[in-house]
């Protein structure tokens, strides 16, 4: 079924009964170059319009009104990607994922969280990849805080990062507080994988 052909069926039924929520996927790892299928297809609600933005500059979204947006990763860096979900009665629901960009020369490291195809590279400007130096006792701590409740997963955000993470880093860390097990994990993952 076509992208069109499925944005189309899902404005066909308008009742809003359900509240929105907005799910925009797991986060993944990809080189410079590649480009990633985004799917918000899963978010909840009833006649739903998508707005999927994308920060800091390095990355662009191709169709980022529809729930199938594709992010093309133009320069290394830690990509936020932000979903907006909104009904028909104006009751809208945000939510964040995260995509890490890696250099040409990191491609053998590259972990896959739901990548969609690659296509050639290109040049931009993104956030410092390393933003931080994730040493081995950090990443045995990460990994530790998997299965921690939201609040302990965010005072290890505020407080346990290294003393070179950015607030960006902070920030990103923090976003998955109420996140699944595999998302925090995935996270551990991305900056551990070097």
């Amino acid at each position: 079924m076509s992208r069109l052909m499925f944005a189309a069926l899902l404005l066909t039924s308008c009742a809003a009964e359900v509240a929105p929520r907005a799910e925009p996927g797991e986060p993944r790892v990809l080189p410079v170059g590649a480009t990633a299928a985004l799917d918000g297809s899963f978010s909840e609600g009833d006649c739903l319009t998508y707005t999927w933005a994308v920060t800091p500059e390095g990355a662009t979204l191709v169709e980022p009104e529809s729930p199938f947006a594709t992010l093309i990763a133009e320069a290394p860096g830690l990509y936020t990607l932000t979903l907006e979900v909104c009904d028909a009665s104006g009751r809208c629901d945000t939510a964040d994922t995260w995509a890490r960009v890696d250099p040409p020369s990191n491609a053998n490291k590259v972990s896959d969280w739901g990548l969609g195809e690659f296509a050639s590279a290109t040049s931009g400007a993104g956030a410092p990849l390393e933003a931080f130096t994730a040493d081995k006792a950090w990443c045995k701590k990460c990994y530790d805080m998997i299965d921690s409740t939201a609040q302990q997963w965010e005072d290890f955000c505020m407080t346990g990062l290294p003393r070179d993470a950015t607030s960006q880093d902070k920030k990103i860390c923090s976003q998955n507080q109420h996140e699944t097990s595999s998302t925090k994990r995935g996270y551990c993952d991305a900056r551990c994988a070097s």
